[in-house]
């Protein structure tokens, strides 16, 4: 494999550390390296001008596979062995069944009506491609019987799915309508769209019908650069469900226009703590509950770092409800514009054991709300917070792109950032000097504005 360093400046030292091991590999600039087993490998390189130094560290980019198998739904055929285009498999199933640990699948832009896929444990990178039309991404169209996936057997962020549509999932008296992860099943779920999934209730006895699109019970995927949009769950979460001991890692995500009838339009947490980072929440509801954007119920304590809140909806916490000893922190966030129709259009407090923390964030400070006996001290916005609007340059049509002279401008604290985090939403750089006064600082919310 060959490395080229790409650095701006005039860098005169590089180590490479070629799979993350602690033991540089290369001083070279640019370098060739071979790996000698297959699986997933992280790169880190540290370059330095003689008086300062950086490091580049990009988690899992280099993935030697096994063996690679095609699927193509238009002109495959699972008689075939499906090593090749020209030989490839039709259906996803009979590519997970026959592939092994660190196997690539390449699947084929074409429409899939397949369901409950499997991966058995295994550590596959199944991959969508263009192969037939240039831009396209395969679907995975369920035709409202059955979830895509099922993971249940340990699986770990080994198991990758990249890039697809899923649509038109249902699950009935149950969650998860497009992937449910349970036994403590982590995988990665990237650059993926989730639209018009569901979890309904047909029994009307609250069979935990949560998460209308992914459904995390025991388990902590990571989904990175994925879109929700008008998922639904009869009770709650109607994107993203997240239960017993769940840890899931948000990055880069938008969720718009999903709906719970209960707690959560995009998210709900039950004794669970997801990260969330460079997210945006609009147009989520709830329609007779709490939770808007958010529900966290029960001992939640979920970091939400650069997410953007607006134009949310509930009874109640139209954009995030605190409930039973939950206390999420907010760094670096935005909250504006959301309502509700009794209390809490930002934020809603539900009992004095739970608390809210926003450090460094933009919000509505007319938008709590407190039930009765909650005192205002559970919200704590008193770490450098703004109380202006953020000047968004379109929210009416769903830009939340900052204007030039937006108070979010380099207005968040660079260390609330987690590590490895250096792009916005966009996949802008982040952080850069926006107001151009000499000093880079992350901006406020989910896109880092580009001077």
């Amino acid at each position: 494999v060959n490395f080229t360093d790409k650095s701006a400046g005039y860098p005169t030292s590089w180590e490479w550390d070629f799979d993350n091991d602690g033991t540089v590999d290369s001083y070279n600039q640019n370098s060739r390296w071979t790996y000698s087993r297959p699986g997933w490998y992280t790169v880190k390189l540290t370059v330095s001008d003689g008086t300062s130094s950086d490091i580049c560290v990009k988690e899992k980019y280099i993935l030697v596979a096994s063996g690679t198998y095609y699927v193509d739904g238009a002109n495959g055929d699972d008689t075939n062995s499906g090593t090749s285009w020209s030989n490839a498999f039709r259906t996803v199933w009979k590519a997970l069944d026959v592939a092994g640990d660190y196997d690539l699948v390449l699947v084929a832009d074409a429409t899939y009506n397949e369901t409950n896929l499997n991966f058995d444990g295994k550590k596959i990178y199944l991959k969508g491609v263009d192969h037939n039309s240039a831009g396209a991404q395969p679907v995975i169209d369920c035709q409202s019987n059955g979830r895509a996936f099922y993971f249940g057997s340990r699986e770990t962020k080994d198991s990758v799915i990249d890039n697809f549509v899923i649509q038109n999932g249902k699950v009935v008296d149950t969650g998860g309508g497009a992937i449910l992860c349970e036994n403590n099943s982590s995988p990665t779920i990237t650059n993926c769209i989730f639209k018009n999934n569901e979890a309904v209730d047909t029994n009307s006895s609250s069979d935990n019908e949560n998460g209308g699109a992914i459904y995390c019970n025991s388990s902590s995927p990571s989904i990175v650069n994925c879109t929700f949009s008008s998922n639904y769950a009869c009770l709650y979460g109607g994107a993203v469900g997240s239960w017993n001991s769940s840890s899931p890692s948000i990055t880069n995500c938008a969720f718009s226009d999903n709906s719970a009838v209960n707690f959560g339009g995009a998210i709900y947490c039950d004794f669970s703590s997801p990260t969330l980072t460079n997210c945006i929440f609009n147009g989520n509801r709830c329609s007779f509950g709490f939770g808007g954007a958010i529900c966290c119920n029960y001992y939640c304590s979920p970091a939400l770092t650069n997410c953007t809140f607006s134009g949310n909806s509930a009874a109640g916490g139209g954009a995030l409800l605190c409930v039973l000893a939950s206390s999420p922190t907010l760094n670096n966030c935005i909250l504006w514009s959301n309502s509700a129709v009794v209390d809490g259009k930002d934020i809603y407090i539900k009992d004095s054991s739970s608390s809210c923390t926003l450090n460094y964030c933009c919000v509505d400070n007319t938008g709590y709300g407190f039930a009765s006996g909650v005192p205002t001290t559970a919200i704590d916005d008193s770490n450098n917070c703004i109380f202006a609007e953020p000047q968004f340059v379109d929210a009416a049509n769903g830009d939340y792109h900052l204007k030039d002279t937006s108070p979010c401008i380099d207005a968040g604290d660079n260390s609330l950032v987690p590590s490895g985090v250096n792009k916005d939403l966009d996949g802008n750089d982040r952080v850069v000097d926006g107001d151009n006064n000499g000093t880079a600082t992350v901006d406020i919310g989910a896109f880092e504005y580009q001077p």
